[in-house]
């Protein structure tokens, strides 16, 4: 029975084994199924995402490829720019700049990325710095601000406008500028109102000149026949003549007068004038050896004057009484800047001007020059004064105490006729430098002799002399025949024109502007149709430079000032 019971439970414990052994491996099949269901889900979700981070990549390297490429058209864009175009993050740090920027700054971009302004241009002052502050706080633009920084090519005027970039909730994020180098554009509008002025300044001088030309004409026709009457008489009343000396006077007076209508005269630039081949050094040699630099040592004790004279200096076409005229009137001038004592050096030297160089009157043209300079060391011209020394009467001196007013008025007058440059330098308490630039020649000085008076005596030629005033014509009659001539008078270029269609004349003085009708040239023209051998002298006080030439051309001998 034990037996048997022992081998039930035996069987029993068998059978829950057997039981158990087919539970566990329906389970096992099971988790293996199940684990075979989750690794493919696992598998496929592996290939899912290893797809999707595949074309993730695609995506971003596209996104990439475009954002470069917008990018390089941005550059393109900011780089084509002919303004500076800089961006900054709000640490003030330069982000971006364009190739303008880099360029007038003289840095390459990438030292320019990542610096601020202040470590950019350490020695400029720091407003703009502070500029970028005031737009990330306030959030406005600002605008048209005028900076000046440092570049290799020397300092340039800015002007920038600097923008704020802000984000969806109105944040300042970043500042845009924009920046324009008016350097060349404020250069050249100083060089255009530069030029206007010369031009105002020159304009100026030729409505004086036209003003003063017709005065001194008219003074000139009066004052010739006021001297001439007066020689005229002091030829024909004795010695012992008690009004002798009233006479004298009276030509000393006239002859002051002749010196005042000759300066006005000069500022016409329309006189004639009979320019030689001289040397300037022998000008102002002659002119330092003279009474009136005596004159002007004495009056000016505590003055030293010097002078730097280039040797082998090229000679210049040029009036010799001119040209002293005006190293005087710069050496008193001069003078008078000095309050009690100082320094003035007369100098000289030659130049080869190869473009156009700036001066006070305009520029001056390319050319071979003799440069005549007056320097002191006096107490300088003020720079509204000095836009209008060379004005008629524009004097700072007491007037009839320091001359006319006249005296730089003349040296430009003169200079022009020169067909040369003025420039002027000066600066208060320190001093005033002339430049006188003029015209070399290769010709070379030949000698002139002074002929006496038996070698202009006539006998009995006849002289035909035409001019439209009476008293000129009468002691120019009274002259001619006093050194043997045979005198005729006519009051018009058409008078003389009939005369010669019946009549000759050995000689025909002509005033060249006398009243209605014909002037000298026209006269000279109409006498030549008819008679083209006719000798002919051209005699004026003022008159059209062109048109004497003209008649000098057509056979006029020298012209002959009155």
């Amino acid at each position: 029975m034990d037996e048997l019971a022992n081998s039930d439970k035996l069987s029993s414990k068998v059978l829950y084994l057997e039981t158990k052994i087919k539970h566990l491996t329906n389970e096992l099949r099971l988790t293996r199924e199940e684990y075979k269901t989750k690794g493919k889900n696992y598998y496929d979700l592996y290939s899912n995402m290893e797809k999707k981070v595949a074309e993730r990549t695609r995506e971003v390297k596209e996104l990439h490829k475009i954002l470069g490429e917008k990018t390089g058209q941005l550059q393109i864009m900011l780089d084509s720019s002919p303004v500076m175009i800089f961006y900054k993050d709000v640490k003030q740090k330069y982000v971006r700049v364009n190739k303008i920027f880099s360029k007038i700054i003289g840095v390459q971009i990438r030292e320019i990325i990542g610096k601020s302004y202040t470590e950019l241009f350490p020695g400029n002052p720091g407003h703009l710095f502070e500029d970028d502050s005031e737009v990330i706080q306030t959030g406005q633009a600002i605008l048209n601000r005028t900076c000046y920084i440092e570049t290799p090519e020397g300092q340039r005027q800015i002007l920038v406008d600097k923008i704020p970039y802000k984000d969806i909730d109105d944040k300042v994020i970043s500042i845009i500028g924009f920046a324009v180098d008016v350097t060349d554009l404020r250069k050249a509008e100083n060089e255009k109102n530069e030029l206007q002025q010369k031009i105002i300044r020159a304009e100026k001088m030729e409505a004086i000149g036209l003003l003063a030309g017709g005065v001194a004409h008219d003074g000139n026709n009066i004052l010739t026949a006021l001297s001439g009457y007066l020689q005229l008489i002091q030829i024909n009343i004795p010695e012992d003549d008690p009004n002798r000396g009233y006479i004298e006077g009276s030509l000393k007076a006239s002859k002051q007068m002749e010196h005042l209508i000759n300066d006005l005269l000069t500022l016409t630039r329309n006189v004639v004038s009979n320019k030689k081949i001289i040397n300037l050094n022998e000008i102002i040699s002659d002119y330092i050896s003279s009474p009136v630099w005596k004159n002007v040592k004495n009056r000016y004790p505590g003055v030293i004057i010097e002078t730097k004279l280039v040797p082998d200096l090229p000679n210049i076409r040029g009036v010799p009484d001119s040209l002293t005229k005006v190293i005087m009137n710069l050496v008193i001038n001069a003078a008078e800047a000095l309050p009690e004592s100082g320094n003035i050096i007369i100098s000289t030297r030659n130049i080869s001007i190869e473009k156009p160089l700036d001066a006070y009157d305009l520029s001056i043209k390319k050319g071979d020059f003799v440069v005549l300079t007056v320097t002191d060391n006096g107490t300088g011209i003020a720079p509204d004064d000095l836009n209008r020394i060379f004005e008629p009467f524009y004097t700072k001196k007491a007037m009839g105490k320091s001359g006319t007013g006249l005296g730089m008025t003349i040296v430009y007058g003169i200079v022009k006729d020169h067909n040369g440059f003025v420039d002027v330098r000066s600066i208060e308490g320190e001093g005033t430098t002339f430049e006188l630039y003029f015209p070399s020649t290769e010709g070379k000085i030949s000698e002139e002799k002074e002929l006496p008076v038996k070698d202009y005596s006539g006998s009995g030629e006849r002289i035909l002399v035409v001019d439209d005033v009476k008293e000129q014509r009468e002691i120019l009659s009274e002259i001619l025949t006093r050194l043997g001539y045979s005198v005729i008078t006519l009051s018009s270029g058409e008078k003389a024109v009939e005369y010669l269609k019946t009549h000759s004349a050995d000689l025909l003085i002509l005033d060249m502007i006398m009243g209605a009708g014909y002037d000298g040239l026209d006269t000279y023209k109409k006498i030549l149709e008819s008679h083209p051998e006719q000798r002919a002298i051209i005699a004026s006080g003022y008159s059209k430079t062109g048109r004497v030439r003209e008649a000098q051309r057509l056979g006029s001998g020298q012209y002959l000032k009155k």
